[in-house]
Parts: structure tokens; sequence; C-alpha cells
């Protein structure tokens, strides 16, 4: 009994470690991750491994200037998630806060894409 005890503990264990060993169901993003972005962005989205539960997700822009307004969260059914950009970005360090559940896995995801904006002076 106490051997299957401690084996049911070691699997609980493994299936934590491994969600929080650094997977991600985030396949691909535009702007891209750690992308220099030289004409402005007026969408974000978020590709994953299945679809996203929408009402049970979120997106957030964060740059230089605090928080970015957003508006319109959906999906394309293509297991992904996007929003528009309601205003036009600074040149400047942004990160798009994303939190989902996706398909049929209980999980709850959160992680964080970075990307800049580097527009020349008189595209901005």
């Amino acid at each position: 009994m106490r051997r299957l005890l401690l084996l049911a503990l070691l699997s609980l264990l493994f299936v934590a470690c491994g969600r929080e060993g650094g997977y991600s169901p985030v396949l691909d993003s535009e702007p891209a991750a750690d992308s220099v972005q030289t004409r402005m962005p007026r969408i974000l989205r978020l590709y994953f491994s299945a679809l996203p539960d929408i009402e049970r997700s979120s997106l957030r822009l964060v740059g230089p200037e605090g928080d970015v307004p957003l508006r319109g969260l959906h999906t394309m059914a293509a297991d992904d998630l996007m929003i528009e950009i309601m205003e036009p970005l600074a040149n400047g360090e942004y990160a798009i806060h994303w939190a989902t559940v996706v398909a049929d896995d209980p999980g709850e995801y959160s992680g964080v894409v970075n990307f800049s904006v580097e527009l020349a002076r008189e595209d901005q």
C-alpha cells in the first residue's frame, strides 16, 4: 500500500513539474517572439497547439507607457487568439501577457511574448 501511495505521489509530482517545467501551448505569434517591428502592428495573434477556450483566455499588451488599449478578443478557429491594437505603438519594448486553457486540457497556461517596435520617424 505504501509503495502504491508513493507511486501515486511521484506521478502527481511528475505531472505538476511537467507543466511548470517550461511547457507552453503557444506555437507561434504575430508579432513574432523577440522580433523587431519596423511596421506598425495592428493586431496581436497567438497560435496554440489546440483551440483555446475564449471564455477563459486573456491577452494584455504592456509597452513603455504601460498598458496598451486592446479590443475584440476572438479566435479565427485556427487554434489561435487574436485581438486588435487600438492605438499606434511608440518605439520601445513590448510584452504580450497571455493566459488560456486549451481544448480538453484542464491546465491553465500563461506566459509572455516579447517584441520591440523601431519605426522610422516619418512612420510614427
